[in-house]
């Protein structure tokens, strides 16, 4: 496996290659956004409107420094891997091969509340932090009993997802027939109670629709770094922060629930400049090479998340190929910093862009 990975020298490759293994009815499912799907094609089409700015006679060093700050952590890359789920769609070893994957090459897995194995199993799987990513299931109670996992298991940050409170309408997956397969569980909804008996068929379990007062009580619950995922805009950023998060994940959900969403790179200009120093900003949707990564940079992201191109590499070779994807980016990104001129990823701020 590891020779046929290595014929995959781009991140589309490995999106070709992952759409040729995958049922139709899968790859709809990952690949699918709402409705027409414009915002998923924006955000990938949002980077060719942003240009990179070299530096003439720039740093001389052949190994430009990848790695970045993270809440006091050094990542050997600016890549953190999204929340996702359901991963064993993709690998039977699922949310296991991805954090073993961001331990290999440095980083950070940030897990889903509907993954497939449950949070405890998926840290006693690896020795590097993982973050937990909430989903507000049911009731306050049932949030508060999340969170206590969470910490339990030694979640080193809570991720709290503010854009996926209603249902989406996901045509393409609709009409691809996609059922959630027999195969495929929710570990922590199991461990918390929140599902038993089997998995509802074209059923959705009732999340709270999260309010501002839902935020800050979430904020009294722990200590744990909090970052709020799904701002697009700046006045909702600087809001978070007054509440007391720690930062923001600029996003859209990757188009999968409002169609025609603002490109997470075209919001995250404003939201990094309300930031400003206050919290750590990432942004999420349409990153497909470490040009993006470093585009982003650029605009203000301290780093960024992927989703759907580690689900590739996941999907075709497990672990292994979550490594391959993350490993591909990390060259990409030394490359670009070696083209514009700069020593490493600290350099780059916003004179190394500008928009079209």
């Amino acid at each position: 496996m590891a020779r046929e990975l290595s014929a995959l020298l781009t991140l589309p490759d490995f999106e070709r290659a992952a759409d040729s293994v995958l049922d139709s009815a899968s790859w709809a499912y990952v690949a699918g956004g709402a409705d027409t799907q414009v915002t998923v094609r924006a955000n990938v089409e949002a980077f060719d409107q942003v240009w990179l700015r070299p530096r003439a006679l720039g740093s001389a060093s052949e190994d430009p420094d990848t790695s970045v700050d993270v809440f006091g952590q050094r990542l050997a890359l600016p890549v953190l891997l999204a929340p996702t789920s359901p991963q064993r769609l993709l690998h039977d070893d699922a949310e296991i091969a991805t954090a073993r994957a961001a331990q290999a090459l440095g980083t950070v897995s940030i897990v889903s509340t509907d993954s497939h194995h449950a949070f405890p199993e998926v840290t006693g799987s690896v020795k590097s932090d993982s973050w937990f990513q909430l989903y507000a299931y049911r009731s306050r109670e049932d949030v508060a009993a999340t969170i206590a996992l969470a910490e339990e298991a030694g979640a080193t940050a809570l991720v709290v997802t503010v854009d996926a409170s209603h249902a989406a309408r996901r045509i393409t997956t609709r009409r691809a027939g996609f059922r959630t397969p027999a195969h495929v569980d929710f570990g922590n909804l199991r461990a918390l109670g929140i599902l038993t008996g089997a998995i509802p068929d074209g059923a959705r379990i009732e999340r709270l629709p999260l309010t501002w007062e839902d935020l800050a009580w979430i904020r009294s619950l722990t200590g744990m770094r909090l970052v709020v995922k799904g701002i697009l805009r700046a006045e909702d950023a600087e809001r978070c922060l007054d509440l007391g998060a720690d930062g923001v994940i600029v996003s859209n959900h990757g188009g999968r629930q409002l169609d025609g969403a603002i490109p997470s790179l075209v919001a995250l200009e404003q939201v990094a400049a309300a930031v400003s120093g206050r919290g750590l900003v990432l942004m999420d949707g349409g990153i497909r090479s470490g040009v993006h990564v470093v585009k982003a940079l650029a605009l203000g992201a301290d780093a960024v998340c992927i989703g759907r191109p580690y689900l590739w590499g996941l999907g075709l070779a497990g672990q292994e190929g979550v490594e391959a994807v993350l490993r591909l980016l990390k060259d990409e990104i030394k490359d670009t910093l070696l083209q514009l001129g700069a020593a490493s990823v600290a350099d780059i701020g916003p004179d190394f862009a500008t928009r079209a």
